[in-house]
């Protein structure tokens, strides 16, 4: 029996009758460790008890067979879909209190669409507007709130400047910035006590800006926006920051692609984002495609699509793994290849999406 985690076949036996337990087989399973040929994954009370390859089923487990690729479900980063009330506000400038969770509405149509591209899990952002934007949220498309504070979300693009307000230049806004952490209140005195902050940017100067400030003040988190961050990997690897990546369509300069490859090869953690809500969510794996054809591996590839994600969203999503909840995707192939479709979804061991609902 070959299993890839630590429970002993006794343990997973001996479980109470009223729970009871779903396992689901797949053609591959996308384990931690590698792809498994006829895996399985053993959940109980929505989380994930165990994966291997001929993983006995409990006494009072349901076994589903599917054809397939099953692995863990995507996570899209940057995204506002469902956001209402203080994300919204243009009118204030720094808004380190606002929390986008108190703006998440799950009852959103848009919601639909993540589940039928793979998505389990999505990092809610404001909009560049305002110099600080509040603080990010993870949430699962209509369902549950996984993180309520990832991220201060701190803008250094010219996006944060409105006519006769202040900052109305890259300097002021620096000077607004190191005010706040000398006083720190509200969300700037969260900062190194598990708050991350996430520095939105366009171009390269902007990049350093934001990457410097972050180093000054031994901040955690990620830079995003920055279509050629690769162009700062030193930089970046030596704030300890990670990457947060553009949506790379058809259009797309080579160089995002390969910027990429540039900052995979450094170790630099990576996701994706979608950048705006109307973009469909299947732009994540055809950006991840994209990088992989630059030279990024096939392995970074696919962690910055799922726990890598979740690392830089300081939040327990994107893993099939021991302990974590059951949010997994059933594609009809390799979910690496732009061919394969999304077959089923299933949130916390419940199914969400597809035929034949459990």
């Amino acid at each position: 029996m070959n299993i890839l985690i630590a429970p002993i076949l006794s343990a997973l036996c001996a479980v109470s009758g009223d729970t009871g337990s779903l396992v689901l087989q797949a053609e591959v399973v996308h384990g931690p460790d590698g792809p498994i040929e006829d895996g399985r994954i053993l959940i109980r009370d929505g989380k994930i008890e165990a994966i291997g390859a001929g993983l006995e089923l409990p006494g009072d487990g349901h076994l589903i067979e599917l054809e397939g690729h099953l692995s863990a479900g995507l996570v899209a980063m940057g995204d506002q879909t469902g956001l209402k009330g203080e994300a919204l506000d243009s009118t204030r400038q720094i808004m380190d209190g606002a929390d986008l969770a108190f703006g998440y509405d799950k009852t959103d149509d848009g919601w639909g669409a993540f589940l039928e591209a793979g998505v389990t899990a999505v990092l809610l952002t404001p909009k560049p507007g305002a110099l600080v934007g509040g603080r990010t949220a993870v949430v699962k498309p209509a369902g549950a709130m996984v993180q309520r504070r990832a991220h201060l979300h701190v803008c250094f693009s010219n996006a944060a400047f409105k006519s006769g307000v202040a900052p109305t230049s890259y300097p002021g806004a620096i000077s607004m910035l190191e005010q706040r952490m000398e006083t720190p209140t509200g969300g700037f005195a969260l900062l190194g006590k598990g708050l991350g902050v996430l520095l939105a940017a366009k171009t390269r100067a902007e990049g350093l800006r934001a990457v410097a400030f972050a180093k000054r003040h031994g901040l955690t988190g990620a830079l995003t926006g920055v279509s050629r961050a690769g162009d700062l990997v030193d930089e970046l690897h030596d704030a300890g920051l990670g990457v947060i990546l553009p949506p790379i369509g058809a259009a797309a300069d080579p160089r995002v692609a390969a910027s990429a490859a540039i900052l995979g090869k450094k170790d630099i953690p990576l996701a994706f984002s979608l950048g705006a809500t109307n973009r469909s969510p299947h732009a994540l794996r055809i950006s991840a495609l994209r990088c992989m054809k630059a030279g990024l591996a096939r392995d970074a590839a696919w962690k910055a699509l799922t726990s890598g994600a979740g690392e830089i969203a300081n939040a327990p999503v994107g893993s099939l793994a021991v302990g974590r909840a059951a949010d997994l995707v059933l594609w009809s192939g390799d979910p690496l290849d732009l061919t394969s479709q999304v077959e089923r979804v299933w949130i916390e061991g419940k199914q969400v999406h597809g035929d034949d609902d459990q």
